[in-house]
């Protein structure tokens, strides 16, 4: 008997001694769930503190790398197996794929620059399926290819010349296709002179016929200053897409593959001056400059265990680097990690800049030298 009320004084103290769990504010609109989330993370769970070692880089300096014919990275991605698949910037002319494996060892080059079948002229590259297929927009021909991870090509089809112009098409687990169309419309009264263009976001069968609009964006043809564009973003993962649209805020919204809204994280944040040199870099040009930067930059990724990575505007703890809010697979906002991840000022196209699979962290980088690296980490939460 005494054992026994030992043994509950035990686990009375375990837990009520334990570090205090924060309650997330959440409330219900229209049947969503609203995750709203402050300036401070959340203090529940544990392992929510990312600490980070490097493991590999690919450096594209080295004198091997170019040898194979890599001397820029335009972006990359990652397949189940760790291997690594840098792609080229689309212009070059030799093959557009440079697949490396887990150590960082070069295996084979494909996706040929050409205008016959499987041939590419114009790519547009898009993520690695969670089948290790890689999926290819040929922007000037308007054709769809998808390789398996030998780059061997498994299909090619023709596509509507305004879903090939955005050049992102990402085949979906359940067989449809989520990509992006253009919708010109002309200016409604008492808007800004110019022609207007839709960016649809939109859900296709098979035969790439839409059958549900996901999302939009309405843009001023006008505007071609890529600073004054809002930034918008979306990612497939973990059987969720997600949005992100600086028009809305700080706010990400998370789709199931049907394409129904099922979930919106918001989060208050610190708002960044917007910088001077940028404003001095269009001196006596007629551009109205925001007084702040959007919300997040052009970049987020999750992991394996559906955490979700933001980048902001704010400045990290060494030069070249800015903080990465980190919400779980909730969507709470749990942690805050600054990284050195390379990243331009693209709001409408996005190549992938950062990865976080099988507990690694991928991440492209650009030396003081102009060159670019892949480096990859490993990932210790604490």
């Amino acid at each position: 008997m005494k054992k026994l009320i030992y043994l509950i004084l035990m686990l009375y103290l375990l837990f009520s001694c334990g570090p205090k769990q924060e309650k997330v504010e959440k409330t219900m609109e229209n049947g969503v769930e609203i995750v709203i989330n402050h300036l401070e993370p959340y203090k529940i769970g544990s392992q929510n503190s990312l600490t980070l070692e490097e493991i590999l880089t690919i450096d594209t300096e080295d004198d091997e790398i170019a040898e194979i014919g890599l001397t820029d990275i335009y972006g990359f991605d990652v397949d189940s197996g760790g291997n690594i698949y840098l792609f080229k910037p689309p212009w070059r002319k030799d093959n557009l794929i440079c697949k490396f494996n887990r150590s960082g060892e070069f295996i084979i080059s494909f996706g040929r620059k050409g205008q016959g079948p499987g041939e590419v002229q114009r790519p547009s590259y898009q993520r690695i399926t969670n089948k290790d297929e890689i999926p290819i927009v040929d922007v000037h021909a308007c054709k769809f290819l998808l390789f398996d991870s030998n780059g061997d090509l498994i299909n090619e089809v023709h596509i509507d010349s305004n879903i090939a112009a955005i050049g992102q098409v990402f085949p979906l687990e359940n067989g449809d296709y989520l990509a992006r169309r253009l919708k010109e419309e002309l200016r409604k009264i008492g808007e800004p002179t110019g022609k207007y263009t839709n960016l649809i976001l939109s859900i296709f069968n098979s035969e790439f016929e839409e059958i549900k609009e996901v999302d939009r964006l309405k843009l001023n043809q006008a505007i071609r200053n890529p600073y004054l564009l809002p930034i918008y973003f979306w990612e497939v993962s973990n059987g969720k897409i997600y949005i992100g649209n600086s028009e809305r805020g700080y706010e990400v919204w998370v789709f199931d593959l049907d394409g129904n809204l099922v979930k919106k994280i918001k989060k208050k944040y610190k708002p960044v001056e917007f910088p001077n040199e940028i404003k001095e870099k269009y001196h006596g040009r007629k551009f109205n400059f925001p007084d702040y930067q959007p919300p997040f930059q052009c970049l987020f990724f999750t992991d394996d265990d559906g955490r979700l990575f933001v980048m902001t505007f704010e400045k990290g703890g060494n030069p070249k680097e800015y903080i990465f809010d980190i919400f779980n697979s909730n969507g709470a906002f749990v942690g805050r990690k600054s990284l050195d991840v390379y990243v331009g000022r693209a709001t409408l196209t996005f190549p992938l800049y950062a990865r976080a699979k099988n507990n690694r962290l991928y991440c492209l980088r650009e030396k003081e030298n102009g060159y670019k690296e892949l480096v990859v980490y490993k990932m210790r939460w604490e």
